[in-house]
Order: C-alpha cells, then sequence, then structure tokens
C-alpha cells in the first residue's frame, strides 16, 4: 500500500484564505441581493427623502368682485420660503442669516422649525419680491422657496370685515371668505422639490398655481358706494371723538347690500398687525339699543292696525310722565301733539302712550314682521338674532319702554333691513351680498334672486309713515334738519340710545349710540343708508346731529354717483349746513336746478374718472380739464353750480379707493 504525500503548509493557507473569499463573496452577494430586493424600496425611500421633497400646494381661490366686476380679493403668486431644518442648522450662523433676510426672530424661528418636523418645515409663507431675491443670494443648504398663490386685497382696507381674511394655510377665516370658503377655495396639488449641488431646493416642475382655481363670487356691494359710506363714516367717528361706528347701504327693492361699511378699520394683507375686535362685521354681530329710530317701526304697527291716525292727539305730559313707578321723560316739554308730530319731535311720553292702544300680544307680533329679534339671514357668519324678550315675559311697563326703543337690541343690519321694509311698501326683502357665483372659468352658475321674507305692514300704513318720516327731516322742528338733502325729499328718524350698563343698573349715560336711518329719494327710494357712531365724547351727542350730516354727504354723494336727478319742487336748502373736519362744505350754496342745468359746473365729488367726464361732457360747455390722481373725485375747481366758461379750466383731484 502507497502513502500519499503529504500537503504542503501553505496549501492549507491558500485552502482558508479561498473558503474565506468566497464567504466575503458570498455575504456580499446576498448583501447585495438583500439590499437590491428587499431593502431596495425603503432605500430608495430613504434616499429621494434626502434628495427630494413633496409639497402640498394650494392653487388660487376664487376671485372676490363687486357687482360691476372690480376685484375686491384676488390670488397673486408668491413665495413661500421651506426648510430641512437637519441640514441648515448644520451651517454655522445659517438660521440667523436666514431669519435676517425674512425679517424673522432667530429664537421664534427655531421653535417654528422644531414644529415642523425632522427634514420639513414651512418657514415663512407670502415673502416679498426683495426677500426672495435676498434669500437666493444667501445659497443656504436646506432652503427652499415654493410658488403659491397668495390673497392679495388692492383696496387694502376698503370692506376689510366685509371680505375676511385668508389664514396661513390658506383658509377662509371671517367675512365671505370664510362664508363661501367651499366655493372660493382652490384644489390641492403636489409638487416636487430637488436639492441642487449647494444642498438647496429646486423645484423640478413650475406649476401654474392659478391652475385649478375656486369659484369666484360677484357682490352686491358697489365699490364706490362703500368707499362713500367708509369715508364719511369715517369724518363722523373723527370729528364727535367716537369709540368707532357702522354704516349700511341697501336696496330696499331687492335686498342687495350696496356697502356695509366699519370703523375702525383694518388691512387683511397685514392681519398680524390688527386686533381679532377689528376683524367681526359688527353691523350683524353687535346687538345695540336701537333707541328712537324704533318709534317708526312702532307707529307703523299702529297704523298698520288702524289704531291711530296721523292726526289724531296725545297730550305728552308737558316732558315728564310717571306711570308704573317709572318716570318717562322728553328731551324737550311737549302739550299736546298729533301722532305725526310725536315722531317728528321723537316724544318717548308720546309713543308710550300710544302703546297702551295694542295689546302686548299684537305689538310683539307686529314687531317680529320686522325681523326683530331673529336673524336676517343675511350671507354672513356671526349674525345675531338681538334681542326681543318672549311676550310672556313682558312687565307693565315693557311695551311702553320697547316703543321708544329700550329693552329690546337689534343689529345695524336688522334696523337697517327694518326701514327698508317700509320703503318698499311694507314689505321686507332678505339682505343679501352675494349676487352670483362664477366658475373658474368666469362663466355664471348661480344667481342669487331677491327673495321676500315677511309683509311688515300693508302699502297704505307705509304710505302714510313714511310722509310722517319725510317731516322728521323736512318738517319745522323735525328732529333731523341735519340729514336733508338739496333737491331730494328724505324720509328718516334720528337715534340716541344709551348703552345698558353692563352691571344691570339702568344705563350709562354718556354711552350712546348715535344713528339716523332713513331713504332717499322718499316716494321712489333708491337706496335705504343708516350711520350709527359709538360712544360719541365730542360735541352734541344726539343722533340728528353727529350721524345726520354724515347720512346727508354720503346720500348726496351716492344720488350723484347714481346720477339720480333731483326730484321736481323738491326744497333746497339756502344756507350752509355746518363743515365737517377736512371737506368742504359749499355744495349747497347754489340752488340744485342751477347745479345741474346746461352751461353750468355739476357736482363731481364721488365719481369716477369716467362718469366724471360724461358728466362734463352734458353741460355742453367746451372747456379744458387738468385731472390728477385716481380713484373718485375728491375736490374741483370751479365749484358746483359756478357758471362755465368756453375755453376755461377744470381741474378735478381724484383720490383712490384705498
Amino acid at each position: 500500500m502507497s502513502r500519499r504525500r503529504p500537503e504542503p503548509a501553505g496549501a492549507h493557507r491558500i485552502g482558508a484564505v479561498a473558503i474565506v473569499v468566497l464567504s466575503l463573496f458570498a455575504v456580499s452577494a446576498l448583501r447585495a441581493a438583500h439590499l437590491q430586493i428587499v431593502a431596495a424600496p425603503k432605500l430608495r425611500a430613504r434616499a429621494e427623502d434626502q434628495s427630494r421633497r413633496r409639497l402640498k400646494l394650494l392653487s388660487a381661490r376664487g376671485t372676490i368682485y363687486d357687482r360691476h366686476l372690480r376685484e375686491l380679493a384676488v390670488s397673486i403668486p408668491g413665495g413661500s420660503v421651506f426648510v430641512d431644518p437637519t441640514e441648515l442648522l448644520e451651517v454655522p450662523g445659517g438660521l440667523e442669516r436666514l431669519s435676517e433676510v425674512l425679517s424673522l426672530d432667530p429664537k421664534a424661528a427655531g421653535r417654528q422649525l422644531e414644529r415642523g418636523g425632522r427634514r420639513f418645515a414651512w418657514l415663512k409663507r407670502r415673502i416679498s419680491p426683495s426677500e426672495d431675491e435676498a434669500l437666493r443670494a444667501l445659497k443656504l443648504p436646506g432652503v427652499g422657496v415654493a410658488q403659491e398663490a397668495h390673497r392679495f386685497y388692492p383696496n387694502r382696507t376698503l370692506a376689510a370685515q366685509l371680505l375676511g381674511f385668508v389664514g396661513l394655510e390658506g383658509e377662509g377665516q371671517g367675512g365671505l371668505e370664510y362664508q363661501y370658503e367651499t366655493a372660493l377655495r382652490g384644489r390641492e396639488f403636489y409638487v416636487e422639490a430637488e436639492r441642487d449641488a449647494r444642498g438647496g431646493f429646486l423645484l423640478t416642475d413650475a406649476p401654474d398655481p392659478t391652475r385649478g382655481r375656486g369659484r369666484s363670487v360677484v357682490l352686491t356691494i358697489d365699490e364706490t358706494i362703500q368707499h362713500i359710506v367708509e369715508e364719511e363714516l369715517s369724518r363722523a367717528v373723527e370729528s364727535s371723538a367716537s369709540k368707532g361706528g357702522w354704516g349700511i347701504a341697501l336696496d330696499p327693492a331687492t335686498g342687495e347690500i350696496l356697502a356695509l361699511a366699519e370703523n375702525p378699520a383694518f388691512n387683511p394683507n397685514a392681519i398680524s398687525s390688527s386686533r381679532m375686535e377689528t376683524r367681526k362685521i359688527r353691523a350683524t354681530a353687535d346687538v345695540y339699543e336701537p333707541g328712537s329710530t324704533f318709534k317708526a317701526l312702532f307707529l307703523g304697527i299702529l297704523l298698520d292696525q288702524h289704531i291711530v291716525r296721523p292726526m289724531d292727539r296725545v297730550f305728552c305730559e308737558n316732558g315728564a310722565w310717571t306711570v308704573h313707578r317709572k318716570t318717562i321723560h322728553d328731551h324737550s316739554p311737549h302739550g299736546w301733539l298729533t301722532v305725526a308730530d310725536i315722531l317728528k319731535v321723537s316724544s318717548n311720553i308720546g309713543v308710550a302712550k300710544l302703546s297702551e292702544r295694542i295689546s302686548p300680544e299684537a305689538f310683539y307680533e307686529g314687531l317680529r314682521r320686522y325681523g326683530v329679534g331673529e336673524p336676517s339671514g343675511v350671507d354672513l357668519p356671526g349674525e345675531s338674532r338681538g334681542i326681543l324678550p318672549p311676550v310672556r315675559t313682558w312687565a307693565k311697563i315693557t311695551p311702553k319702554t320697547i316703543s321708544f326703543g329700550q329693552g329690546v337690541s337689534a343689529t345695524a343690519l336688522q334696523v337697517a333691513s327694518a326701514v327698508g321694509a317700509i320703503a318698499n311698501h311694507g314689505q321686507r326683502m332678505r339682505p343679501h351680498v352675494v349676487a352670483a357665483v362664477l366658475d373658474e372659468n368666469g362663466v355664471e352658475i348661480r344667481r342669487v334672486a331677491p327673495e321676500p321674507v315677511a309683509r311688515s305692514i300693508g302699502p297704505e300704513a307705509a304710505g302714510e309713515l313714511t310722509r310722517m318720516l319725510e317731516a322728521v327731516v323736512q318738517g319745522e322742528g323735525g328732529t333731523a334738519p341735519q340729514a336733508a338733502i338739496p333737491g331730494y325729499t328724505v324720509a328718516g328718524k334720528t337715534g340716541t340710545a344709551w348703552k345698558p350698563d353692563p352691571n344691570g343698573r339702568g344705563y350709562l349715560r354718556h354711552s350712546i349710540v348715535a344713528s339716523f336711518v332713513g331713504f332717499v329719494p322718499s316716494q321712489a327710494p333708491r337706496f335705504v343708508l343708516l350711520m350709527a357712531v359709538d360712544e360719541p365724547s365730542k360735541g352734541s351727542l344726539y343722533g340728528g346731529t353727529i350721524a345726520g350730516p354724515a347720512f346727508r354727504e354720503a346720500g348726496r354723494r351716492i344720488l350723484a354717483y347714481l346720477q339720480v336727478p333731483p326730484e321736481p319742487g323738491a326744497a333746497v336748502a339756502t344756507a350752509k349746513p355746518p363743515a365737517q373736519a377736512g371737506q368742504e362744505a359749499d355744495w349747497a350754496v347754489a340752488p340744485v336746478a342751477e347745479e345741474l342745468a346746461a352751461g353750468a359746473m355739476p357736482d363731481l365729488r364721488g365719481l369716477t374718472m369716467r362718469e366724471a367726464l360724461r358728466r362734463l361732457q352734458g353741460t355742453g360747455v367746451p372747456v379744458r380739464l387738468t385731472l390728477s390722481g385716481t380713484g373718485v373725485a375728491e375736490s374741483q375747481e370751479p365749484g358746483p353750480g359756478t357758471a362755465l366758461v368756453a375755453g376755461n379750466t377744470c381741474r378735478i383731484v381724484f383720490r383712490p379707493l384705498l
């Protein structure tokens, strides 16, 4: 038997190495197979997470237009900054430099990045073009800019409370932006962002943020009328050193709200600089005791039920009447007054005595037909229903105090709507601010039709009451001569209401709401206008002397804007009314017939440039024109009613609707 030759020791080592190498190859192959087959999806996702971002953006919201398709709220492209915190925070001083460019507090920005998540956070939405340029110059890793559709309000504070505003995530907050969020909101879409060589993010596609925009809404609001009401309200608030105020103009025949003004205002383009209290629509959300404006509603109920006639007489106790252990006062003593005169001089005692002629149940139901104590149904958020105590809770004194507007509360819109029923021959219409809805291509898909709500009083009673309300303004001894508009017959009522003591102890004698509500021309009303100031503290504190002039000036300018001709035979002012701060008061010097005659300078204030030029052409006198500014006419030379001479220069200064 032969022996095997022993193998060299080196052969064993080579074999061992081969086995190790083969084992390593096998492990590597298995690892590669695991990575490429089993773990591939997870690794691919991790790689994309490090180099790509998928961003959810909103397309443009629909536009909000006024009744003439003038833009009140639009969506425009703008940049928003997003960050990968893990990348940015590794750069020494990176967050501080980024915060400086974006005008942010570094500590607050750091907390925001911590809240956003480990690899993604929005840092600032809606950056300016200059911020965008400075940001790109920094070339910081982990920082990107996405183009989004940002909300912009071109008229800044105009109708701010009515329009509302949009939050950082594109959601409507307050006003119409909230009420019509479902229609206005654009569709969501996603874009990819890739990391560049420096670690910054670039969008792989450049989406059009206006793609898939929301539906648009057309309002009943008239931008020019809104501006006029806001401006005159602001003057009244300033001249009386008031806490604030509100104004409403509406078409009584349709319920369309032409203007809804609030003071103080805010700029929805800079929402962070405003207070929450100033953002709500006080004209629909806040209630107040309307005071003597309620006398018109009460007397309308009595006239409608044939309980009284305008010439019936009532003894008004010479200014003080004690009944049910309470004493009711008038602001001046009166003896015998007709029902018409009770309204004209605004006698509390007169209406209180008349309240004894109607049952509490009939009185209560009559107020309900005016819409007192229930929401008006306006298409705005947060409307209050007001306060009308159930008739079963009325004390003996209650009908007397409610007859002159105490012990009952309403919103400004409810009061304007109720007076609108009187102007509309007794028929109350549902107030509304949206006229139509358009699809994303601008095609109308829904039209809001006028909606009758209730017959408040009959046409005959409404006619009698209108003539009585005319005497409040035009009649000798009426409480609102300063609300008269030369050339037009105004029907309206003053209100000077004490505010209840929040401690439940009567009324605050130095805290009032002064208001005037009326319609013009009284026999064919183009609009109802309510002007109210809250807690005036300077000058005379009556509705007729504070809100009356504001009504007059706003009403005069609206009539000029609407080109409503003067009424034949209507009274024309022969003396100057008191001037308001910062405003000329020479408009009443020239008779209206002369002012609008051919060859005389018309009153152009409150008109747009196109409307002013058209009005000048109607004079038939060729003149040179000097125009400056944009928006609506603020001042003119020569003044209204001045004879025009061919070749002379007419200067018109316009101011923007801001």
